[in-house]
């Protein structure tokens, strides 16, 4: 099965044993004297098996350039940790390199920058936010410094090294016009602004020698003025193939001031754009540089699709990222045709991550640092699992597997919550994966099922469970508009289930969050005219993730869906809305159906009758604070373990 991705390879003078590898990814896991945490190695392991080649996250070099925290690699004291990580890898038989690099201007506390004279960023480097110019002296320093931290990568039993060439580290400044205009030796003509990395590249052979594989990530694409168009990213490709590199690992960017789902080719496209979206430049660097294996990016999530694009010779290996974290065994499940738990791209890894310095978490992954383990229980219990949402589905699937007994009740004729309206818009690619995932885990569990039954306390106190789990989700909100019980108004749950219903009508929704925009742009393009009307001054403007809602929001307004934003309903009528804006000036616009989508409520009596009918009982999810899928499932998984 997928004999293309799961056949060994060639990198300089080691064999990977498939294309499979595990991408560069920070966790937010950090020491303070930058040793690598404990954490992060049961991180790395635990995604080791079957897995070809592991990159690490990126290692700093320097000590004295750059202070934002990382991983160190700049002094023999770290070599005892960095050993860890290289054994947690082979341990499950993987390659492992690490990437070496120093961020440049990406570093908040201290940056250094190969040029100061750079238009674009002249208004942000005022004052004290003026980062520092390299001199030619502190760039051989530095070039130093990367020898060493590759020597000590050896000394730890890593099978090579990634020079960090992409994103805003400090190599990719010097090989991109926009960021080099030095007239040095570092400068200037295209071989100049080579000598960085080419230099590197050179010491660490003299130092670790020629057998030491060495990979190149860079940005094929940087999307700014004057930056790296394809073509150039292909010259760039083509020089680095000359030093005889392990391979080329190709990024695209824009820059840290913009979301990266913004651009033509997004390396970590989110949930409403396609998969595989910098195949295009694997493709034309490839065709163009003989002798190199080319590893390709962006959003590469299903094994069948990674296998053609190195069987349609687009790559040679794929770099699979958050996929790996929704799934700690992707490689070994994709090699064995085993069900993969499908990574949703919602950005929340990314987002506690790079937003909020936190220790990386995924939203259908309760254990992201692959440390649990369940545990078969020495006294099996009858328990009741009340609703069939997410959360619900993960606490009957976790005590089952612990020995328990367990049945699973839910209201409607199917188990899947607010993930079955939720997975109808095309547009979110995955959701449906992730729907017929949960169904499918149950289905092949010891779960028994029981659909289209309402559980009551008095049901409750005559099945007498040892334990029971509430999890009968939220209620949608009702605005406190006139006309809002009238026949043609409706929720927005039951819009998406019932879209199809739907053609050449005048629909307004009331709510333009993250559910009410998905709503009304699969409306739209079912043929419908739609306006959304918002409260607050912005779309959205309360979802903290704006990888995905810049996104959302150009697809309302390319497809012509109106927006009014500042605005209230004060009144529905069978044909018609009026709403008032921030002026008070009131606009009655036509109306064949109203979407109600304001969010949802909490049932604390509903939730404490059935808790109170059996002694050992919990509640979980929504019906007890509404939130996002994350935290149902990780208190689903929680409670599941500890009964």
């Amino acid at each position: 099965m997928f004999k293309n991705l799961f056949s060994p390879m060639k990198l300089g003078s080691i064999e990977v044993r498939n294309r499979v590898v595990l991408a560069p990814m920070g966790i937010g896991s950090y020491n303070d004297d930058e040793t690598i945490t404990d954490d992060y190695i049961s991180f790395i392991g635990g995604r080791a098996k079957e897995t070809g080649l592991i990159i690490t996250t990126g290692t700093r070099v320097s000590s004295k350039y750059g202070k934002y925290k990382l991983n160190g690699a700049y002094d023999d004291l770290f070599i005892p940790g960095l050993s860890k990580l290289a054994k947690a890898a082979k341990g499950g038989g993987a390659k492992i390199f690490l990437q070496i690099g120093t961020l440049g201007r990406a570093d908040p506390f201290d940056p250094y920058v190969t040029s100061l004279n750079i238009p674009i960023y002249q208004e942000q480097w005022e004052g004290d936010k003026k980062p520092k110019e390299l001199e030619n002296s502190q760039i051989k320093e530095i070039i130093e410094e990367f020898v060493h931290a590759a020597r000590r990568a050896k000394e730890a039993g890593f099978d090579g090294v990634e020079l960090f060439g992409s994103e805003d580290a400090l190599i990719s400044s010097f090989i991109c016009p926009c960021l080099n205009k030095r007239e040095d030796e570092y400068g200037g003509s295209f071989e100049n602004m080579m000598r960085f990395p080419i230099d590197i590249i050179h010491g660490i052979e003299k130092v670790c020698g020629k057998d030491f594989p060495i990979g190149f990530k860079f940005n094929a694409i940087h999307d700014i003025d004057d930056g790296i168009d394809l073509d150039l990213g292909v010259k760039i490709a083509k020089r680095i193939s000359q030093e005889q590199v392990a391979y080329i690992h190709e990024f695209s960017f824009k820059s840290y001031d913009f979301p990266m789902s913004t651009f033509k080719y997004p390396p970590m496209p989110n949930l409403y754009q396609p998969r595989n979206t910098t195949i295009e430049i694997s493709e034309k660097i490839k065709s163009n540089v003989s002798g190199t294996p080319v590893i390709a990016v962006g959003g590469i999530l299903k094994p069948d699709e990674a296998d053609k694009i190195i069987g349609d010779k687009k790559a040679d290996l794929v770099a699979v990222g958050r996929a790996f974290i929704a799934e700690n065994l992707w490689a070994y499940n994709a090699s064995r045709g085993k069900r993969i738990r499908p990574c949703i791209r919602c950005h929340v890894c990314h987002n506690e991550v790079a937003m909020h310095e936190k220790l990386v978490v995924c939203s259908i992954n309760p254990d992201v640092l692959a440390k649990d383990e369940i545990k078969k229980t020495e006294s099996p219990k009858d328990v009741m699992v009340v609703g069939g949402g997410p959360g619900g589905i993960i606490a009957a699937i976790t005590a089952s597997r612990r020995g328990h007994n367990v049945s699973l009740y839910e209201k409607d004729s199917c188990i899947g919550g607010k993930l079955i309206p939720g997975s109808v818009p095309d547009f979110k690619y995955e959701f449906l994966d992730l729907l017929n995932f949960f169904r499918d885990e149950i289905e092949e569990s010891n779960v028994g099922i029981i659909t289209n039954k309402e559980v009551t306390p008095d049901f409750i106190n005559r099945n007498q469970p040892d334990v029971l789990i509430v999890a009968i989700g939220a209620e949608p909100i009702i605005p406190n508009v006139a006309g809002a019980d009238n026949d043609n108004v409706i929720f927005a749950t039951y819009a998406l289930d019932n879209a199809g219903s739907y053609k050449g009508k005048r629909i307004v929704i009331i709510g333009g969050g993250d559910v009410g925009c998905e709503t009304a742009l699969l409306l739209r393009r079912n043929g419908n005219e739609v306006i959304v009307i918002e409260m607050l001054d912005e779309l959205m403007k309360e979802e903290e993730i704006k990888h995905n809602t810049v996104i959302l929001e150009k697809m309302l307004i390319d497809e012509g869906v109106k927006i009014y934003t500042n605005s209230t309903a004060t009144e529905i009528t069978s044909s018609n809305m009026k709403i008032k804006n921030s002026k008070d000036s009131i606009m009655e616009i036509p109306a064949d159906i109203v979407v109600v989508s304001v969010g949802f409520k909490s049932q604390p009596e509903n939730v404490k009758d059935l808790l109170a009918s059996c002694k050992n009982s919990y509640a979980l999810g929504d019906c007890m604070e509404p939130g996002r899928l994350k935290q149902a499932i990780s208190d689903g998984y929680r409670i599941g373990k500890m009964i």
